[in-house]
């Protein structure tokens, strides 16, 4: 395809910037052959007509020298309001907008519109794509499973023309076999191919004694980290060590609300785990930490960050998660990491139990992890997307 791909997505809200997934998924597509131009719908409540400002090209200051650097779009998204009086004084601020999309598709002549979390863009490249007959593709990376303010749920505005996106869109994927569930289960959505973001390979680093957040004295050692409060799951761990009958060490790094409960509370555990707490680390720190332990340990009650998972399989470290939705759609249990049913201390500490016993398991899971990082690559997720733009 010579002609470029328009991906559609919304700044940061907290920095107003592009998200860096967006920004790694072009560069690969661009590696791969593939013209992407950015268009970033600005946030609904900023005025449209900038004039000129509003679509001057960026270079997208993050490819590297080796990278086609992908061009980027700034273009007003106004929503209307929800009252008659909000609704008379937006229709000229969406009109203006409205025109800025239409001349960002003239001059950037894309072959399609890929917009990557449905927002305020998704609505304006909706109108665009059946107005201007462009084939249209949502690419789901789970806001509809977004509880907070920023959920399509929560937003009348947006509920409705995500509805028609879904049925009209020439292509669906989805970041996640939950994701796609969710789109299937509640939208009746059809044929979503679920393509996850890649991960970058590992890097070749090596670590000082400092970095590594424990004394080593050789006990084997299960190692979590992250913010200590009431989603962590870290209280859940703490059980974990009280039931275990195997001995260890219980490394958890981070700070937050729950810190000083919990090391309160266990102090006053049994089991045949100590358990220590470093207080705050850095990421060189967590990395070290990772690479050190024998077993690491993701015990999220909500949601499980990918990239945590990922770093484990790269340091080549066994690994424990909760099974919250990201790790579901991530670890196939048993092969790659353990799963523990969410919420439960028991499973939690019989997983964590079993690679500690079981050196066979523990290396398998480590091989089968090293193996997926290597099919996880950016190369690998740019060239699904294509084989999804060539049949939209």
């Amino acid at each position: 395809m010579t002609r470029p791909v328009a991906l559609v997505c919304s700044p940061d809200p907290r920095d107003g910037r592009i998200a860096p997934r967006v920004r790694r998924l072009a560069r690969a597509l661009g590696d791969a052959g593939q013209p992407v131009v950015i268009w970033v719908a600005d946030a609904p409540d900023r005025p449209a007509g900038r004039g000129g400002r509003a679509h001057e090209w960026k270079r997208d200051s993050t490819a590297g020298e080796t990278s086609v650097a992908n061009p980027v779009r700034h273009l007003p998204s106004p929503l209307p309001g929800s009252t008659i009086r909000s609704r008379v004084w937006g229709s000229r601020a969406v009109g203006n907008a409205s025109r800025e999309w239409r001349h960002a598709l003239r001059v950037d002549r894309p072959a399609l519109l890929d917009v990557q979390g449905f927002g305020s863009g998704g609505v304006y490249a909706l109108s665009l794509a059946c107005r201007e007959k462009t084939p249209l593709v949502v690419s789901s990376v789970g806001e509809t499973l977004d509880r907070g303010p920023r959920g399509v749920d929560r937003q009348p505005g947006l509920l409705k023309p995500f509805v028609q996106a879904i049925r009209q869109a020439a292509a669906l994927t989805a970041i996640s076999r939950p994701v796609r569930d969710d789109l299937h289960l509640r939208f009746g959505a059809e044929g979503v191919v679920v393509i996850p973001d890649g991960v970058d390979p590992a890097i070749d680093v090596s670590f000082e004694w400092s970095d590594i957040p424990w004394r080593i004295d050789g006990r084997r050692v299960v190692f979590a980290a992250g913010a200590v409060d009431a989603r962590s799951g870290f209280d859940l761990l703490v059980g974990a060590a009280a039931r275990s009958t195997v001995a260890h060490r219980l490394v958890i790094g981070g700070d937050g609300s729950a810190l000083a409960g919990l090391k309160e509370w266990s102090k006053r555990v049994g089991g045949a785990a100590s358990i220590e707490w470093t207080g705050p680390l850095s990421a060189r720190q967590i990395a070290a930490g990772m690479d050190h332990a024998d077993v690491v340990v993701l015990p999220n009650r909500v949601n499980t960050d990918v990239s945590e998972i990922v770093s484990a399989w790269k340091f080549g470290t066994p690994l424990v998660a909760s099974a919250t939705a990201g790790a579901v759609s991530v670890i196939h249990h048993g092969m790659d990491g353990l799963l523990a049913p969410l919420g439960q201390s028991a499973s939690l500490a019989e997983c964590v139990g079993r690679l500690l016993i079981d050196h066979r398991l523990a290396e398998g899971l480590v091989a089968e992890g090293k193996r997926r990082v290597a099919s996880l690559s950016w190369e690998t997720t740019a060239e699904r997307y294509r084989e999804v733009f060539q049949l939209a």
